[in-house]
């Protein structure tokens, strides 16, 4: 199999960026796809700055990338972005921006001390008075309580911001899938009639935070994924190339198949293929 173009202005496009999903495109489980190695030593190689953009609710990009590196990958900690710190990082900025208020802003955390622990790193102030709750950030949360699902409906009926660091109803594990931070953040939103502020991939925050990071402009750079209901609604309405190898959950003909915002502006069948494209 080859390349396939499905919009052929993305033929002549050589990219200032690129960002990739992790699961899927780089690896499968603890072990790495063929040609994941190469693309990112090629990328180096050739002075391409990339991002890998995951929707992990919980890892800091250092964690991350000791994982990443664990299995093979040549993986520095500054080329990953997790939802978890883009959460922080978008807290910060709208705080201090968007509402113009000074100090730290007060996050009433629904994650676990994973998720805490990157919000304090981020810049944010840590509250459990949902009187005083600023913002409400959900992540995946094995020891949630109902009262602290409670305390966090409670603060956002006050007018605390509800965000959220991705959608996704489920994580897998090895003992089966655990609701995800989507599942949390569904039950907030049914209680309270709000709805979050999403960080992950299919929403386009994380995109537009790693081409801040990158320091590249959106219609010179592409993201690579495996997943037509996340990774490309994600690059394209980050006005991204959005381009799709068929190493994960979705197969050429879902890809050929899909319209809008789920249809990818390049198909490649993996890694491999697609270097021989993208480092040419």
């Amino acid at each position: 199999m080859t390349i396939e173009y499905l919009d052929e202005r993305l033929r002549d496009v050589k990219p200032a960026g690129v960002t990739l999903d992790a699961d899927g495109v780089l690896h499968r489980g603890r072990n790495a796809l063929p040609g994941a190695a190469d693309l990112l030593r090629g990328l180096d190689a050739r002075g391409i700055p990339w991002q890998i953009v995951t929707n992990n609710s919980r890892q800091t990009a250092q964690r991350a990338a000791a994982h990443f590196r664990a299995i093979g990958l040549p993986v520095g900690d500054a080329n990953v972005l997790t939802a978890a710190d883009a959460m922080a990082a978008f807290i910060a900025r709208d705080h201090a921006g968007t509402h113009g208020r000074s100090g730290q802003p007060l996050v009433y955390p629904v994650g676990d001390r994973d998720q805490r622990d990157c919000l304090i790193a981020g810049g944010c102030r840590l509250t459990d008075d949902e009187d005083r709750a600023e913002y409400v950030a959900v992540g995946v949360n094995r020891q949630l309580t109902f009262q602290r699902l409670f305390h966090a409906c409670n603060a956002i009926r006050r007018g605390a911001q509800f965000v959220v660091a991705n959608m996704d109803a489920t994580v897998p594990t090895e003992t089966g899938a655990i609701p995800g931070a989507g599942a949390l953040a569904a039950a907030i939103r049914v209680a309270t009639g709000r709805d979050p502020f999403n960080i992950g991939k299919p929403a386009p925050e994380l995109m537009i935070q790693a081409l801040r990071k990158m320091g590249c402009v959106a219609d010179l750079s592409i993201h690579v994924g495996d997943r037509i209901d996340s990774d490309v609604p994600a690059a394209r309405q980050a006005n991204m190339w959005a381009v799709l190898v068929t190493t994960g959950d979705f197969d050429r003909a879902s890809g050929v198949a899909a319209t809008g915002d789920a249809r990818p502006h390049l198909i490649a069948p993996d890694l491999p293929t697609l270097n021989g494209w993208l480092l040419r």
